[in-house]
């Protein structure tokens, strides 16, 4: 549950080009439209330094909805959005279908844990955006900051 309106949430995480300002190892967007069948190149902060990668926007039902899809890995996170008491029930869902061999092993030993660490970062993070209190003048700070040797996704 995020204590903001959905409309507030929807804000955040419904046009990827602000997902760097609360999104977990995220440093940079770019991307000229955030559509559905939409693509954009993503930069990511990793234990080897930083990456880009191609995701899609590959399904979005705006104020309810956003799937998102890394062409290099298989990684996906999809968010649903439900306006409640004045708040925002949030479902998240990430994980790998995995591209190749190295994807594969890595989304079988370590994936479950990996991906249930980003999830609960991701969700904090978006609390924090989400709230006027915390979001006006600090900054983003990196929950977490540890990564696995392979922080691809």
């Amino acid at each position: 549950m995020i204590q903001a309106p959905v409309e507030t949430v929807w804000d955040l995480l419904g046009n990827p080009a602000r997902h760097p300002e609360w999104w977990p190892r995220i440093i940079e967007i770019d991307g000229q439209r955030y559509e559905e069948g939409d693509e954009y190149v993503q930069v990511t902060r990793g234990a080897l330094g930083t990456e880009e990668t191609k995701w899609l926007v590959e399904h979005k039902d705006d104020l309810r909805e956003i799937k998102l899809r890394c062409q290099l890995t298989g990684t996906y996170a999809e968010w649903h959005l439900t306006g409640a008491q004045g708040g925002t029930f949030l479902q998240l869902e990430m994980g790998m279908d995995p591209t190749t061999l190295g994807y594969r092993v890595f989304d079988l030993t370590m994936g479950q844990r990996f991906f249930r660490k980003w999830a609960e970062e991701s969700i904090d993070a978006i609390q924090a955006a989400s709230d006027p209190r915390e979001a006006a003048g600090a900054e983003r700070a990196v929950p977490g900051g540890d990564a696995p040797v392979d922080d691809r996704y």
